[in-house]
């Protein structure tokens, strides 16, 4: 079973449909498990809905600070190439330049992942692939800044973003990008696993449209025009 979100707005919309039709049987629909009487099924629908609004905004959420720690990125390498082009306009800074740009390099070439969705579960307390890598970024900034710093008077007069403390602050305006992001996918994983629940648990969705389907040929029986109504719901 497909768990897009596409899937789950589909899954709750063939629910309400059950109530829709329970609602009008006569005589009233009387199931053995109170909580699938109309009113109360609706109220649980309800909820998986409130659920589905959760995932949604905690994936918007996360989303936009990837993008935001994805154009960081962008921006710092557009930097580190800058400061080796500083570099290599000073003669007297020569002897340096093979570090600098061995460093300016690695940054430059490192490619990232394409960000992914975490699963249904919280995921367990390591890096994932994408966050390992976001780490290896901001190591090989730091790498780029050290070797910056042993050009002699590198600082004065550089324009404030390729200066050392300027690539230093978004190294670490990165490190806290990372960690947010790493909460954020806690966040969304943990809204999708108690969505997950809500719909194919125990005493989820599924099993309650199945409940009702059972509860309604128990009542009116398997020929009726009832059953016959809510038979043909998709579960």
């Amino acid at each position: 079973m497909s768990d897009t979100e596409n899937s789950f707005a589909d899954r709750l919309q063939r629910g309400r449909s059950l109530p829709a039709a329970t609602s009008g049987f006569q005589p009233p629909f009387a199931p053995a498990d109170d909580q699938l009487l109309p009113a109360n099924f609706e109220d649980y629908l309800e909820s998986l809905d409130g659920m589905n609004m959760t995932v949604a905004e905690a994936m918007a959420d996360w989303q936009a600070t990837a993008a935001i720690r994805s154009n960081l990125v962008t921006g710092i390498k557009a930097l580190a190439l800058r400061a080796v082009a500083r570099v290599k306009s000073n003669a007297l800074w020569k002897i340096q330049q093979p570090a600098v740009k061995a460093a300016a390099d690695a940054l430059r070439g490192y490619r990232t992942p394409k960000p992914k969705l975490p699963a249904d579960a919280p995921p367990a307390l390591t890096r994932q692939k994408g966050d390992q890598s976001y780490g290896d970024i901001k190591a090989l900034i730091d790498k780029l800044v050290a070797a910056l710093k042993k050009v002699s008077d590198y600082d004065t007069g550089a324009p404030a973003d390729i200066s050392t403390a300027g690539i230093a602050a978004l190294s670490t305006q990165l490190d806290g990008l990372n960690q947010l992001i790493a909460g954020k996918e806690q966040t969304l994983a943990a809204a999708r696993a108690t969505r997950k629940v809500g719909y194919d648990g125990a005493n989820g969705l599924k099993e309650k449209m199945l409940a009702i389907k059972e509860a309604t040929k128990a009542q009116y029986g398997g020929g009726s025009a009832e059953y016959l109504q809510v038979k043909g719901i998709r579960v």
